[in-house]
């Protein structure tokens, strides 16, 4: 027994002199040595599969067998992490995989690459669900580029104290549905609110009103359809009082209208747009100076300001602003933009009834004549009803300065309105019995009028501009939402698909 023990400690005294002097040899050999060949093996079922996660996101574990150390990179770090965890194996390296919650309407992936001595022996993809996204979250320019044909309900909820008073009925889910069946997706919603205040010191709106509005914006908003609500000419306490100078009283009449329109609406997502007026300076156009700007511009400043301080949705929601009595050339040479907390949640709106002999002069006068007839394709030979100017190389020259102006600087355009009216026989000039068209060749006039509602379409989406044309009732069936005057429609939706956003 004492010589098989001491046997056994001179064994323990050899295996210590041989592992140090293997220690020697190794500290000596240094660089000598031989690199060892990775050898790595990622499951694989992720190598042909990848990783899969729902819109909710969350964390998936992955092991990779290896006799190096790894590097594990994603190409989408700020949603999809990579955090290597602890290993109870010297060859088994553990990671955590971590999707974040998908806001965006889109599907996302990410590519995985493991790396071994700086070299890649394989990598994956993690694909994820796409989400319901931030109701918020598009810019000015991305919900402009959505907005494919826009429509007007004129002559209606902007009628002072009855939504029917000039004729129309009133505004039904079949209507807005029947806008959608014609391929317009976007509506301008007029609305007076002056005629349903209730209290004038405070300038409270009768809650009824405000309900009303909410209901046909729902209308709007649940049909995926972009809606915008304005304070429209409402009887020109705003609009016509620019040209008399700053009024403390109108901008705070300005200031509480908003604020109760801004809460009331507040659920809607960014389909629903806010415009601040409509028109201002309109009724008084020689007296829009510099000063008169200066004044639109503030009134402005107190919607912007108003809508931000209510919060919620209306902290990011897209707001419009209109330029002087909404002119092209006065937009482009004296509008200066007022300014928002929220970067790039601003449009500017412009309206268009160029030229005025087509679109709206009722009779013949001794400074000139009616436009009947318009664009190069329609003119009727002999008649002194042609458009001698103002046709479609005008068109495209208006709302190229708007883009050099707005657009190519990051601020889209709004065409709040443009449209033609329809002449027939038996117009009568205005305040008389007597014939205004008696010689009109109907056929031409309503085709000259189709090829304007196109080429005004058309080049107002080419420019990036959005057009929202102008209806009163005689071109829509207001309860079905069915064109009555199927040509002048034919020829916006023409125009709208040809139509191309620079954005």
């Amino acid at each position: 027994m004492k010589t098989t023990m001491k046997q056994f400690k001179i064994y323990l005294v050899l295996m210590a002199l041989s592992l140090t002097l293997c220690s020697f040899v190794a500290a000596c050999s240094g660089d000598d040595a031989e690199s060892v060949t990775p050898e790595v093996i990622i499951p694989e079922n992720i190598l042909n599969a990848g990783m899969t996660f729902s819109k909710d996101g969350g964390t998936i574990s992955l092991n990779i067998k290896s006799n190096v150390a790894l590097e594990v990179i994603s190409s989408a770090s700020d949603w999809c992490k990579v955090t290597p965890e602890t290993s109870a194996s010297s060859t088994i390296f553990k990671y955590a995989v971590t999707a974040e919650p998908n806001t965006d309407t889109n599907d996302r992936e990410a590519v995985i690459t493991v790396k071994a001595d700086g070299n890649e022996v394989g990598h994956f993809s993690v694909v994820q669900a796409r989400g319901e996204g931030d109701s918020m979250g598009s810019d000015a320019k991305t919900l402009a580029a959505q907005m494919y044909a826009g429509i007007n309900i004129g002559n209606t909820l902007e009628v002072p104290g009855n939504e029917t008073a000039w004729g129309n009925p009133k505004v039904s889910k079949a209507y807005i549905d029947g806008l959608k069946k014609l391929g317009f997706n976007a509506v301008r919603i007029p609305c007076a609110w002056d005629s349903y205040i209730i209290n004038q010191t405070s300038y409270e709106i009768d809650a009824a009103w405000l309900d009303r509005v909410s209901e046909v914006v729902g209308y709007c908003v649940a049909n995926d359809m972009y809606a915008i609500v304005n304070i429209h000419w409402d009887g020109g306490w705003l609009e016509e009082s620019v040209v008399n100078g700053y009024s403390s009283k109108v901008d705070a009449k300005q200031k509480a209208l908003w604020r109760q329109i801004a809460t009331k609406l507040n659920a809607y997502d960014e389909h629903l747009l806010f415009a601040g007026c409509n028109e201002p300076g309109q009724q008084a156009q020689d007296k829009v100076d510099a000063s008169v700007v200066k004044i639109i511009i503030a009134y402005e400043q107190t919607f912007i300001d108003a809508v931000r301080a209510t919060g919620g949705n209306n902290a990011r929601r897209c707001l419009i602003v209109q330029g002087p009595y909404t002119n092209i050339d006065k937009t482009v040479k004296e509008y200066t933009m007022p300014v928002d907390v929220v970067p790039d949640r601003l449009m500017v709106e412009v309206h268009f009834y160029d030229p005025y002999q087509f679109t709206m002069m009722n009779h013949d006068e001794n400074w000139g004549k009616v436009f009947l007839y318009w664009g190069k394709d329609n003119h009727v030979a002999g008649s002194i009803h042609n458009a001698t100017a103002y046709e479609e190389d005008y068109v495209k020259e208006q709302f190229q300065k708007m883009k050099a102006a707005y657009v190519d600087k990051g601020i889209p355009v709004i065409v709040g309105e443009y449209s033609a009216m329809k002449r027939t026989k038996t117009d009568k000039i205005d305040g008389t019995s007597g014939l205004a068209y008696s010689d009109i060749d109907e056929e031409m006039h309503n085709k000259s009028r189709a090829y304007w509602n196109e080429v005004v379409t058309r080049e107002a989406k080419n420019h990036g501009c959005v057009p929202f044309y102008w209806e009163t009732g005689g071109d829509m069936e207001r309860t079905s939402g069915k064109a009555k005057e199927a040509y002048a429609i034919d020829g916006v939706m023409k125009g709208a698909k040809e139509g191309k956003y620079p954005y």
